[in-house]
């Protein structure tokens, strides 16, 4: 039996990744906001889940286009919170901007019923990860991934 090594803040976010496209380079995942981890008398996520929305849909994209021998590193992170997110589903996007040797730059969409909520772009640094890791997502949060090759 395989152990299950999603962290603790993609199970409380309920992080699925939804399609992984190495052609465009861009990655979708869904994640389902509860009333925990909203202020405003549980109407309004908290703007941190938001970005580890966003962060995380960055993260995992570099580390399946880099075959899981780096992981990303947030350099910097902006985010533009351009409406309020509210319990229930959400959708990102996730896009590679520029990837290096050392450097990589990528953007991600939030939405949720269509509208677009926020918006981040990101510097990250590529860290090589020790020990294999490439059956982490496989195995877990992607396990029903629509995969589109190159």
């Amino acid at each position: 039996m395989k152990t299950d090594h999603t962290p603790e803040y993609m199970k409380q976010l309920s992080g699925k990744i939804l399609e992984i496209n190495l052609k465009t380079q861009s990655l979708k995942m869904s994640f389902l906001a509860t009333e925990d981890i909203c202020h405003s008398n549980g109407t309004i996520i908290q703007g941190g889940f938001t970005t580890v929305m966003m962060d995380s849909c960055m993260a995992f994209l570099v580390m399946e286009l880099s075959d899981f021998i780096y992981t990303p590193m947030s350099i910097d992170i902006n985010v533009s919170f351009l409406a309020a997110g509210r319990p229930g589903q959400l959708d990102c996007e996730s896009k590679i901007i520029k990837l290096g040797k050392s450097i990589g730059f990528a953007s991600a969409e939030l939405h949720q019923e269509g509208e677009m909520i926020a918006t981040a772009s990101s510097s990250l640094k590529l860290v090589k990860i020790e020990g294999s890791q490439k059956d982490f997502l496989k195995d877990n949060i992607a396990k029903d991934a629509k995969i589109i090759k190159a």
